[in-house]
């Protein structure tokens, strides 16, 4: 295998440097950095190959969108979580993430995992492939203006301040808003009141969850 240039990202310092250290052993010539946000990484020179992305991160960043801030700027995103919530990690794919291994996975596999994508090829478990299967069809395809009236609406902001953030006329975010409904009662998951679409942000990850108690 050629040097691998890997960036693990993790608001975690002792994930970072126990994952670091492990991940050593087994690619002594790879090129191991470690970052709190997915922003940092994205700005890493010399670009990494593989961002190995934790979903949640201290800066209440949506995981979709660091995914495909990662993407884009050319790095394979191989999760690396605790995350259930299946509409969430299936967004995450269609942000353009290439593999997932729970943390609580054997060391083993997510050694299997970094080589599958070092190798060009995705990493997924036949679980969380039928699980991703399953719920493909059920994340609506929001486009930008959508997907932002709904995360400033569903946080508690007034139709009159959703319009002003996004700079546009209140008839126009409502619109946005109705349509962003429309499309979630389309995949049958419907989003009638404030609270469902706050529940829909966060199960898709287009917004962060709440802290625990």
């Amino acid at each position: 295998m050629p040097q691998l240039r890997l960036v693990i990202v993790d608001d975690h310092p002792a994930i970072l440097r126990g994952v670091a250290a492990s991940l050593r052993e087994y690619f002594r010539d790879a090129g191991i950095t470690t970052c709190a946000t997915a922003q940092e990484a994205a700005e890493l020179a010399p670009r990494p190959e593989i961002a190995l992305l934790d979903l949640q991160l201290a800066d209440d960043s949506v995981p979709a969108e660091n995914v495909r801030l990662l993407h884009d700027v050319g790095c394979e995103v191989l999760l690396y979580t605790q995350e259930t919530r299946r509409t969430l990690v299936s967004a995450c794919f269609r942000a353009g993430a290439s593999g997932i291994v729970g943390k609580n996975d054997e060391l083993e596999e997510l050694v299997e995992a970094i080589r599958c994508l070092q190798a060009g090829e995705p990493y997924l478990s036949s679980d969380w492939a039928a699980a991703l299967d399953d719920d493909q069809a059920r994340i609506p395809n929001l486009t930008p203006r959508e997907a932002d009236a709904l995360r400033l609406y569903a946080t508690g902001l007034p139709l009159k301040s959703v319009a002003r953030r996004m700079e546009v006329g209140e008839q126009t975010a409502r619109e946005y808003l109705l349509r962003a409904r429309k499309k979630y009662t389309e995949v049958g998951r419907p989003a009638d009141t404030r609270t469902d679409l706050y529940i829909r942000a966060v199960e898709d990850g287009r917004l962060p969850g709440p802290e625990p108690l």
